[in-house]
């Protein structure tokens, strides 16, 4: 299956399942492991028996008359206004608020996920008596949906999609957020687990209660708030006068003389060089320090420059030093196509596609002193880094596989990749309800005697 293929599947997957849990109300499922490749399942498969008739448990036979009749019932439209709204299944209001309706306006807005990295869709929206029409998507038929209204009482909305009569919704109206800052995710995961996503393709994990991020275009500022000897940031900078190695030591030049240099893996993306400067702070001075990492980025190199200060405290430096470390080392890279990645690598990688799923191949990474020739010209290996696609059709690290020696080489079959040595013989597969690896550990040589082997290749040929 061709790559580009594969991200149009993938993508076609997230938005259709995301259209999916939108239309049929966002209750905790049953089962806590939400599957991302089908619509969520709600808790109440039929309306709750005690769900008075106002509030229309069941869509009567004739939903366009019955709407007629209901609207004359409840207050008019819009019922929607600028705002975030959680939705929850009829029934269900003692649960965790996970699920979002942000509105910009009376007329568009987006929903969010907040348990699976705030996913969601953009819509727009037409508010008539009695019904508000949907666009999730697209502006197509296929892509609407109806709410018909059933009643406005106590601050909540009630109400059910056309075609899910049987799955009467709640919408309550959360007073206290901004709708133009808001963020399902972080609303779920509280404030000690926030997370930021930057407009240049990178995120991070962070305590909100610690740290202050300011996004300034090319440049964000992220302060370190806690107790401290003094100033503890991270200034991210975005460039195209330079590449990463250029910029680097233009940067660790203006610190002086006594800046160290070194390359290795960027953080959150291991295949990309990225290139090092250090400045240890001076004895007997204000303890400053400096250390700053840039990589190659678009047209130009993106640098992150941590700017730290030691104190008399050794506890309270350890501290602040993890906890900026932390930052760092929790950065990730919006990347929507295996391509991005393999016009990255460097002539010291190999790559290779590797049959891991039904919806395509993922993408394996291994060093060049990691592969051989398997005696017919295929460069195989035994062990490699797995990319596949996750959420927001994301690619993203997986994980990896080491197997034992040659004779024993990656190898495919019906979906799933095997890795082994003499004694053991493991099988591996994407699974798409979590984006995860999936490991079957066993000896599974039988199956493993028919499987492909991976045929990997330098970067430089791609």
């Amino acid at each position: 299956m061709k790559k580009k293929m594969i991200r149009r599947m993938i993508s076609t997957l997230v938005i259709t399942a995301m259209t999916g849990m939108m239309l049929a109300g966002c209750g905790k499922a049953d089962n806590d492991a939400a599957d991302a490749s089908q619509p969520r399942e709600t808790v109440n498969e039929e309306a709750p028996a005690d769900v008075s008739t106002d509030t229309a448990a069941e869509a009567p036979e004739d939903a366009s008359a019955d709407s007629a009749e209901t609207s004359s019932e409840i207050p008019g439209a819009p019922y929607f206004t600028k705002g975030v709204y959680t939705n929850y299944s009829d029934g269900e209001e003692n649960l965790p608020r996970t699920y979002f309706y942000i509105f910009g306006s009376e007329t568009y807005g987006r929903t969010e996920d907040g348990e699976h990295g705030g996913i969601g869709l953009a819509f727009d929206m037409e508010q008539t008596d009695g019904r508000v029409v949907f666009h999730f998507g697209g502006s197509d038929e296929d892509s609407a949906g109806t709410l018909l209204i059933t009643d406005v009482r106590d601050g909540l909305i009630y109400g059910y999609f056309e075609d899910m009569p049987k799955r009467p919704l709640i919408f309550e109206r959360l007073d206290d957020e901004d709708p133009d800052t808001f963020s399902g995710e972080n609303y779920v995961n509280g404030p000690e687990n926030s997370v930021y996503h930057d407009a240049n393709g990178w995120s991070i994990r962070y305590d909100a209660t610690r740290f202050e991020i300011t996004p300034g275009g090319p440049q964000t500022f992220i302060v370190y708030t806690g107790e401290s000897a003094g100033t503890n940031m991270i200034t991210v900078t975005y460039t195209v006068d330079n590449k990463a190695e250029a910029a680097i030591r233009e940067l660790g030049e203006s610190w002086g003389d006594k800046t160290e240099y070194s390359d290795g893996p960027f953080p959150g993306a291991g295949y990309v060089k990225g290139y090092w400067a250090m400045l240890e702070p001076e004895e007997g001075g204000s303890g400053m320090y400096e250390t700053a990492v840039a990589r190659d980025y678009m047209d130009g190199a993106i640098i992150f420059e941590l700017t730290g200060h030691n104190g008399d405290d050794e506890e309270m430096n350890m501290e602040v030093s993890d906890r900026m470390a932390g930052i760092i080392d929790s950065l990730t890279w919006q990347v929507n196509d295996f391509d991005t990645i393999i016009d990255m690598l460097s002539e010291d990688y190999y790559y290779a596609y590797a049959d891991m799923s039904e919806f395509g191949d993922a993408l394996l990474i291994t060093g060049s002193d990691k592969v051989f020739d398997n005696g017919d010209g295929t460069m195989a290996a035994t062990e490699a880094t797995v990319y596949g696609y996750g959420l927001n059709a994301n690619i993203v690290e997986l994980g990896s596989v080491a197997g034992g020696g040659t004779a024993t080489p990656l190898a495919c079959k019906d979906h799933e990749l095997f890795y082994g040595g003499h004694n053991y013989m493991n099988k591996v597969h994407i699974d798409m309800a979590t984006f995860e690896l999936f490991t079957d550990e066993g000896e599974y040589f039988d199956e493993y005697e028919d499987a492909t082997v991976v045929e990997f290749k330098p970067a430089v040929s791609k």
